[in-house]
């Protein structure tokens, strides 16, 4: 009798035991690098100039900064417990250091990426804060909206190269071997991102009065912008714009004017 007992106590503590693996279960998130091909740096440059009256910096793809974002995007690792678990998982991946201060765009990934309404979504947000009343010509509270802060990063007017790496978020479940699963499961979400140098100054206009004028009056779409409308206007063969330190001037001129 003494021997069933043991078995019986052996049997249970064996299936505590399994039940505790089972719950002790963990999800690890990180992103599966995928390269961005040349319609993400038209549509990035578009973004910037296309269609505008005034321009700034063109920006090239340097392969130097593709190499290390794609080694910066794929180190993010973030391991969380399967009962805490949530659709915003992914996003703690970009929260981490080396990341979360350049562009980034969370979207839901798919096959045949269009990047002109992936970033069309981007700037109409960025300048929906841009816009705003109680933003203007306050470029540090600008800078502390997530929105804001992209495009302000992507319109450097200084940024002469650019690398980009989409980031694909994918999980695997550890320490629950019944339940493990195949390293590079996906979550449907993906991230873009891109790294411009010379960056613009965080807090700071990124851009001059004439350009943001230009840009906020614009209504033309990228998905209806070719590589042809990069080319400066005719009668403004330079069409650079000037230092991002007189933007301010523009917003005291017109504050001026009403206060008459």
């Amino acid at each position: 009798m003494a021997s069933l007992y043991k078995t019986a106590l052996a049997v249970c503590l064996l299936g505590h035991y399994g039940l505790q693996t089972e719950a002790a279960a963990t999800i690890t998130y990180k992103f599966t690098p995928v390269d961005v091909d040349d319609a993400g740096y038209l549509a990035a440059n578009l973004v910037r100039n296309g269609k505008l009256p005034v321009h700034i910096s063109t920006v090239e793809k340097a392969e130097s900064i593709v190499t290390a974002l794609t080694n910066k995007v794929k180190s993010r690792t973030a391991t969380k417990n399967e009962s805490d678990v949530s659709d915003g998982a992914c996003d703690e991946l970009v929260k981490q250091d080396e990341v979360k201060d350049i562009f980034h765009y969370t979207f839901d990934y798919e096959e045949g990426l269009d990047y002109s309404k992936l970033l069309q979504k981007a700037l109409d947000a960025g300048l929906e804060v841009f816009k705003e009343t109680q933003n203007q010509n306050k470029w540090e509270t600008i800078w502390q909206d997530g929105d804001g802060a992209n495009l302000a990063y992507l319109l450097g007017a200084n940024s002469t190269t650019i690398g980009c790496v989409i980031g694909q978020c994918t999980t695997k479940t550890n320490q629950a071997p019944s339940r493990e699963t195949p390293d590079g499961s996906t979550t449907g979400k993906a991230v873009l991102f891109c790294e411009l140098k010379p960056a613009a100054d965080k807090g700071k206009a990124p851009f001059d009065d004439e350009y943001f004028n230009g840009l906020i009056a614009r209504t033309a779409k990228l998905a209806d912008m070719t590589e042809e409308d990069l080319k400066a206007p005719s009668n403004d063969g330079t069409a650079a714009a000037a230092a991002p330190t007189i933007l301010a001037a523009g917003f005291v001129a017109v504050l001026s004017a009403l206060s008459v």
